[in-house]
């Protein structure tokens, strides 16, 4: 009896440190996934140009990176010379069109209630059976729903560990499944791969 409880006991500690270590490590990667891309690409040619070898130069630059973009943009100066450099963005083909794409992404994770996701739904997707958490952008267009028969909306299906990543679907109207979760906790969800489940007030 005495060695059941004590594997127990192990077993608690070792779930515990699971539950607690995991959304550390989460983060952690995706700041160092951040990191060694921006290191990628100055830490090569910075190398070449001094001529000895620079390490942590990815969260140096980084850094600063950030630093400096909320201080151009908390400006009003700096609001205008952002604008006038995303409107150069946008006018580059291709890039305009990726960039734009990921900035409303991005700003749809950061938009207030209602500026953003509509709401928090459940899709069968990627097969019928098989039930799917997602986020309501908008209506889908008039040729769309020509095409497919019937009135249908956009939903964004994000990824885990990383929802600004996912799947964007098209699902007519009388197929979707309104949920009671607010998009904040749909994301906690999301982000800990099911492990945390909040509940709604």
């Amino acid at each position: 009896m005495k060695n059941n409880s004590n594997l127990k006991d192990i077993r608690k500690v070792f779930i515990t440190g699971i539950f607690t270590i995991l959304p550390i490590a989460v983060t952690i990667s995706l700041v160092f996934w951040l990191f060694n891309k921006i290191d990628s690409i100055f830490r090569g040619p910075l190398e070449r140009l001094l001529g000895f070898p620079l390490y942590g130069v990815g969260i140096i630059i980084t850094f600063l990176l950030i630093f400096l973009t909320g201080m151009i943009t908390t400006d009003l100066l700096g609001k205008k010379i952002f604008q006038a450099f995303e409107n150069v963005m946008y006018k580059i083909p291709l890039v305009g069109m990726i960039y734009s794409s990921v900035k409303q992404v991005v700003d749809a994770f950061a938009a207030k209630k209602g500026d953003g996701f509509k709401n928090t739904v459940l899709v069968e997707y990627p097969s019928k059976g098989i039930y799917t958490l997602g986020f309501i952008t908008t209506n889908t267009p008039k040729f769309i729903n020509e095409n497919t028969g019937a009135e249908g909306v956009f939903v964004f299906i994000p990824t885990t560990p990383n929802p600004t990543s996912g799947m964007l679907i098209t699902v007519p109207k009388d197929e979707i499944i309104y949920l009671d979760v607010s998009i904040e906790n749909a994301l906690k969800i999301i982000v800990s791969g099911g492990i945390v489940s909040p509940k709604e007030n």
